[in-house]
């Protein structure tokens, strides 16, 4: 076990590392995008490959397995998914107005170079004309792998991996005592967040009238990786204890230098030596993919759809203004003293069947959803925070979502 406590010491000293200073704590906006033709056809990876690859110029290419997958620049990366989803990842930015700048404008060349080749983007959180089974999965070697393998950990993991599209937050903290109060409040928040965020209209090609397709997708893919992470409420919760779980779960797929290979159920303790670098660290953090987890930025929020722009700035700036403000995270940790782990995902399955009329902790999620914008509006700094918090407090004043808003999509 001493190559064990070696490697939870890595990944501690990794995370007390990525602590910023205190201050004005920059967000990271990621949002995947679904790829089709103008009449709904999926498109494949090769006539997708070529598009991206036009955008290209003299950034950095990224490529896995020999398999091009896009290109990093400074400002944002361009990357193809499983599903040949495209995912626009944006560098950290103190405000959203300047990474909802950068996202649109990024988003304009990507559509001027689909369009320019008969292709769409589309912002919904499934694929809107298609089944899972029948969309291709990219060649490459750790999507395949995934493939596999989670068909075996639950019965989801094909669509998740081909067929889901999500809007993704990145939130720093300061110390691991910021990082307890960040990660417990985005965990109880969830439920709300995954409502405020529904997105699907369509599903597996027809009409769709259910709340949170995306919980019960992702919470039907693998136990080991997905949902709540289960020792969030735990008094000894913190770094150590987040680096111990992770590194005693089944990793599947594991990085050497530049091989990709499958390793099953293997650990990463079993995988790796005692010695981490940066690369295994990144590699172990990729794949666990909790509703709220750590990744090499800080504290990502996995639940939202992928949403529009106006939404998707909405819903960044309700994430930033919460986890800027000390008294609004402890506003909800107050609220919701005494919630655990079992609870958080009664109240994802309860959103799921219910939409506004469910009980989250014992209270009307319809009436959590408005204080939750609430006390976003009272701790915004600025009147652009707060216009921006709008599209989303006028759908929730409304009880309705971005997935029955005409032309959201």
């Amino acid at each position: 076990m001493a190559n064990l406590q070696k490697q939870i010491d890595a990944l501690t000293a990794y995370f007390q590392a990525d602590c910023a200073r205190p201050g004005v704590l920059p967000i990271a906006l990621t949002i995947e995008h679904f790829i089709t033709r103008l009449d709904g056809t999926p498109v494949d990876y090769a006539q997708l490959a070529q598009v991206i690859y036009s955008m290209q110029g003299h950034d950095e290419p990224l490529r896995e397995d020999n398999v091009y997958l896009g290109f990093r620049c400074p400002s944002y990366t361009i990357t193809i998914q499983a599903g040949c989803q495209v995912t626009i990842s944006l560098a950290p930015y103190p405000t959203v107005l300047q990474a909802m700048a950068v996202y649109e404008g990024c988003f304009t060349r990507l559509c001027n170079a689909l369009a320019a080749n008969n292709m769409y983007a589309r912002t919904v959180g499934v694929h809107p004309s298609r089944r899972a089974e029948l969309l291709p999965l990219v060649p490459q070697s750790g999507y395949m792998i995934m493939d596999r393998y989670f068909r075996n950990t639950g019965n989801q993991g094909g669509v998740m991996l081909r067929a889901t599209a999500s809007t993704r937050v990145t939130i720093r903290y300061t110390s691991e005592a910021d990082f307890v109060r960040k990660f417990r409040v985005a965990c109880l928040i969830t439920p709300l967040l995954a409502l405020l965020t529904d997105n699907v209209p369509l599903y597996q090609g027809e009409s769709n009238h259910n709340y949170s397709i995306h919980t019960h997708i992702w919470n039907n893919v693998d136990p080991d990786r997905c949902g709540i992470y289960p020792n969030v409420m735990d008094s000894n919760f913190g770094f150590e204890s987040y680096a111990a779980h992770i590194l005693q779960q089944p990793l599947v797929v594991a990085r050497h230098g530049a091989r990709i290979v499958g390793v099953g159920r293997k650990s990463a303790f079993e995988v790796y030596p005692s010695f981490l670098g940066h690369g295994d660290i990144e590699q172990i953090l990729s794949m666990f993919y909790y509703d709220v987890c750590l990744n090499h930025n800080g504290i990502e929020l996995r639940t939202a759809d992928s949403l529009a722009p106006r939404y998707a700035a909405s819903y960044a700036q309700l994430i930033k203004t919460l986890f800027s403000s000390h008294a609004a995270q402890e506003g909800i940790l107050r609220r919701y003293a005494g919630a655990n782990s079992a609870q958080i995902e009664a109240a994802k399955v309860g959103i799921c069947c219910n939409g506004y009329q469910a009980q989250v902790y014992g209270r009307a999620a319809a009436g959590e959803v408005s204080w939750l914008l609430a006390q976003a509006k009272s701790h915004a700094a600025a009147p652009d925070d707060r216009r921006l918090l709008e599209p989303l407090a006028e759908l929730a004043a409304k009880k309705r979502t971005p997935r029955e808003i005409s032309g959201c999509v």
